[in-house]
């Protein structure tokens, strides 16, 4: 924010960005005044917990399940516990088991082929452990940062770094510390040596990848870049009723996100979602990863709200602002529209994000297929959040 030259206050009406870092889920939209845009979407969590983006992914992946592959598959526990456990039979592979708000490593489980599984009621999904990419023989996967600037229209960017986050522990150790990658439970490890080893800048595992590896990084960002957007679509008709429900339209978005994608590279080097983080941890280890992470953050507001202009307008005026003021001053300087898209041309040009969607060509068609069949589907209560699903025991 002080590199942005943005003060920040802990109250202020006037203010036409505001920003929570809460981890609770909060409405914060109702009070809203009209010039104001908040740094989260509503019903966004769809895509953050696990039972609720399992089932996104598992909706649209019926109409496009090759475009979806790149979901491992998956099982809403206990609702889907029969089927499950037949696939466990049948498949001699690992499973691993996340509670459906769990976070930080806590509460996983891993099913080892032959290994019985105890049922239970709590919600979790299940998910087929993939085979990772091994670098210093050890498993990683990758933190990619996501900034959904505005759901209608739809506008999303992928950041051009992020963390690639290492177990502590080498594969061939049967310990959790050589499975899960998550930082805060890998420093628990007796062995940990250092946040070197365990958290490091995506910019310089990719530089290692294709030095030693030979790997298209234009490539593999291309893919990334793609799983992410489908990702998102997956869940848009949800976030869509959520900004309709409570946010009014101005000239600007209401409203923006920045996601922290979970990403594993298979031993091809192809990318799989894992999971999608609502509050994506901002803390630092390091001084590269605190660069990085500002430097995000930095990049998100200046493209997401490059409002100076509107702020100069409300600072300005000394006897207060109602909507209805605020209504008709935009109506009578339209030019604010054209300053606030000039801001924004600028910002994208300077930034480390890449616009990912809307994109051009048979890909931009490809989404925009998607998106159809996305919006004409039903809305349902998920499991942990919105419909439960036939439960299959």
């Amino acid at each position: 924010m002080q590199e942005l030259g943005i003060q920040g206050r802990e109250v202020n009406n006037l203010a036409v960005l505001i920003w929570t870092d809460s981890i609770n889920d909060v409405d914060w939209y109702t009070f809203l005044n009209l010039w104001q845009t908040i740094n989260r979407i509503p019903f966004s969590n769809v895509l953050c917990r696990k039972s609720s983006l399992t089932r996104c992914i598992q909706q649209i992946s019926t109409h496009f399940p090759n475009l979806y592959s790149f979901y491992p598959k998956s099982f809403i526990l206990p609702y889907k516990q029969s089927a499950f456990l037949r696939a466990k039979q049948s498949k001699n592979c690992t499973w691993i088991i996340k509670p459906d708000g769990g976070s930080l490593g806590n509460g996983i489980t891993i099913l080892k082929p032959g290994c019985d599984y105890p049922p239970d009621n709590n919600l979790a999904v299940a998910q087929q452990y993939l085979e990772s990419f091994i670098l210093d023989k050890k498993k990683f996967d990758l933190r990619v940062y996501a900034l959904v600037a505005s759901i209608d229209p739809l506008e999303i960017y992928v950041y051009r770094n992020g963390l690639s986050r290492f177990c502590s522990d080498e594969t061939d150790q049967s310990s959790v510390y050589s499975q899960i990658t998550n930082v805060t439970l890998n420093k628990q490890n007796p062995e940990f040596d250092g946040f070197q080893d365990i958290s490091r800048l995506i910019s310089d595992t990719f530089e290692r990848l294709k030095n030693e590896f030979n790997a298209d990084i234009n490539k593999l960002w291309e893919e990334i870049d793609n799983v992410v957007t489908l990702t998102i679509i997956s869940g848009l008709k949800y976030m869509k009723t959520g900004v309709k429900s409570y946010l009014k339209p101005s000239i600007v978005s209401r409203c923006f996100q920045i996601f922290g994608f979970d990403i594993l590279l298979d031993t091809n080097l192809h990318p799989h979602v894992i999971e999608v983080n609502y509050r994506p941890n901002l803390e630092y280890h390091r001084g590269p990863e605190r660069r990085m992470k500002v430097g995000m953050i930095k990049d998100a507001i200046a493209i997401a709200a490059p409002f100076e202009s509107l702020q100069s307008a409300l600072d300005y005026r000394k006897l207060g602002w109602s909507n209805e003021t605020w209504r008709t001053y935009l109506m009578n300087n339209p030019e604010l529209k054209e300053l606030i898209k000039s801001s924004k041309e600028k910002a994208i040009q300077l930034s480390n994000f890449v616009k990912v969607y809307p994109t051009t060509g048979e890909l931009n068609k490809t989404y925009q297929d998607v998106i159809k069949v996305v919006e004409n589907m039903k809305l349902e209560s998920i499991p942990g959040s919105f419909l439960i699903p036939e439960r299959d025991m």
